[in-house]
């Protein structure tokens, strides 16, 4: 990750660990989510991406039965196993699923 990586970001991110089902070019994967915000994630996955790949995400939240999706996201960066995701569209249900998520959460990644 760029050294200036997270002054670009405009939303808090808080360490999570939750598992997510992905979508991207017709193959499906799961992932673990970590450094999860408003406007994007981190994740943890061997399905090969590639930066600016468009994504489809299921989030499956703690103590919530159904999980929350993220319709349209973009690959922003990639290592190895993990990459990074900005989140470009949410349904309303589904933004303020995750803010109530994100509010009861207290760990700020760094």
């Amino acid at each position: 990750m760029s050294p200036n990586m997270k002054e670009q970001r405009q939303h808090i991110r808080y360490q999570v660990e939750c598992p997510a089902t992905l979508f991207a070019g017709g193959h499906t994967g799961i992932g673990i989510v970590y450094n999860l915000g408003m406007g994007g994630c981190k994740v943890v996955s061997d399905l090969g991406v590639t930066r600016a790949a468009p994504l489809t995400m299921h989030l499956q939240i703690p103590e919530q039965s159904m999980a929350i999706t993220i319709q349209a996201a973009r690959v922003q960066w990639t290592l190895e196993f993990e990459f990074g995701v900005e989140f470009l569209e949410l349904q309303d249900l589904e933004r303020i699923r995750l803010e109530q998520f994100l509010a009861t959460q207290v760990n700020i990644a760094a």
